[in-house]
């Protein structure tokens, strides 16, 4: 097993990048998830559960700095020009803030992930950042195979599911330990539970992607609604793009 690719989602439902090392620490990867879109009327962090429309904008790190990019528009730096902008985007008043001079974030889902007009349901997050729950994402490319065997008609596309890290392997990484620990690179990590899937996943995305609401009805059927894992770091480190995944002792 060995890491096919890495990636960063410096704000929360936005388009991430892809790198080819990642540092990782107790929290996770670091930057992933460090901003959010705060609604200012509601007091909610949004995301693409309930706002769609924010895996259009892309926010990329790389730079050394935050910069995020409107459907459209220029790459803007965090500030008020940036906050302006996103306000006319989503027709409601929001500005960009960051996960650790923030307290604990409250997000929104609707209750029927076929309807975004249906009840909403509330849930906190993790202080200090802007995952959802857990502070690591991990799939392999036998999570995706799987998926499109089954169901070779829908777009089965890794940026739906927005793992941190891509691995090249036959199998999910629950069916290869008992134990759940695995070496990727210099870190060492633990495999906690499986990820349930939500909307995001039938997003439309940039690139061709067309919303699928089959894409969660199968997952939900087929796989009690799990693709991939759940994780935390047990030692922190770099990962590259091609270093070895191996089981822990």
């Amino acid at each position: 097993m060995q890491v096919l690719s890495l990636w960063r989602y410096p704000v929360k439902s936005m388009q991430g990048e892809s790198c080819d090392a990642l540092d990782f620490d107790s929290n996770g990867v670091r930057g992933d998830r460090s901003f959010g879109v705060l609604d200012l009327e509601s007091g909610t962090v949004i995301s693409a559960k309930r706002e769609g429309r924010l895996l259009e904008a892309e926010a990329s790190l790389k730079s050394g700095g935050l910069t995020v990019k409107l459907p459209g528009a220029q790459e803007l730096d965090p500030g008020e020009v940036l906050d302006e902008n996103l306000t006319r985007w989503l027709g409601r008043p929001v500005r960009v803030v960051q996960a650790a001079n923030f307290e604990t974030p409250i997000f929104e889902r609707s209750e029927d992930f076929e309807r975004d007009d249906s009840k909403l349901v509330r849930w906190e997050g993790r202080r200090g950042s802007f995952v959802d729950r857990s502070s690591l994402h991990v799939m392999t490319t036998g999570d995706m195979d799987l998926l499109t065997l089954e169901r070779p008609e829908l777009q089965w596309d890794v940026r739906r599911f927005r793992p941190n890290v891509l691995v090249e392997a036959q199998f999910s990484l629950v069916d290869t330990s008992t134990t759940g620990r695995f070496r990727v690179g210099e870190v060492e990590i633990e495999i906690q539970k499986g990820c349930v899937r939500c909307v995001m996943t039938t997003r439309a995305q940039p690139g061709n992607l067309e919303r699928q609401l089959d894409i969660l009805r199968h997952i939900s059927s087929a796989h009690d609604s799990i693709v991939g894992e759940r994780a935390a770091v047990l030692r922190a480190g770099t990962v590259r793009v091609g270093d070895v995944v191996s089981v822990a002792p």
